[in-house]
């Protein structure tokens, strides 16, 4: 593999863990371009630029406070990197319901940022005993 192709797996997975899990929202001027297109299901519209994309993250994580995705498995090639991921939320504790999906997310980077995404997970999220 490419240095190229790791270090677009590294930008998306500093996405993932900083932005999506940290919520840390001022990091994704650093990793989306400004002409970003989004392609998620729920979004029909699309996602355009840093600032939808914002919005879009914001919005998932007021709804699920604990948001957790955990990176299941990433390949990398040439200026994509396809990504299987696992998303959880709700309270952590032993026996606690934990709302659950999986998905996979193609990213498209140019320059070390995100220009272009699509993302395909089950839906809707559903409640199963863990922890």
């Amino acid at each position: 593999m490419t240095s190229g192709c790791e270090h677009n797996k590294e930008k998306v997975r500093l996405f993932v863990e900083a932005v999506l899990n940290e919520g840390r929202l001022d990091l994704i001027d650093e990793l989306v371009g400004f002409d970003y297109v989004g392609h998620v299901p729920d979004a029909e519209e699309g996602v355009f630029g840093p600032q939808g994309l914002r919005r879009l993250v914001a919005s998932r994580r007021d709804a699920c406070p604990n948001l957790h995705v955990r990176i299941l498995d990433q390949v990398a090639e040439d200026d994509r990197v396809a990504t299987r991921w696992q998303a959880t939320s709700g309270p952590r504790t032993a026996g606690a319901p934990v709302r659950c999906c999986a998905g996979i997310s193609i990213v498209r980077l140019l320059a070390g940022k995100q220009v272009d995404s699509h993302t395909e997970y089950t839906a809707p999220l559903h409640a199963h005993a863990g922890g």
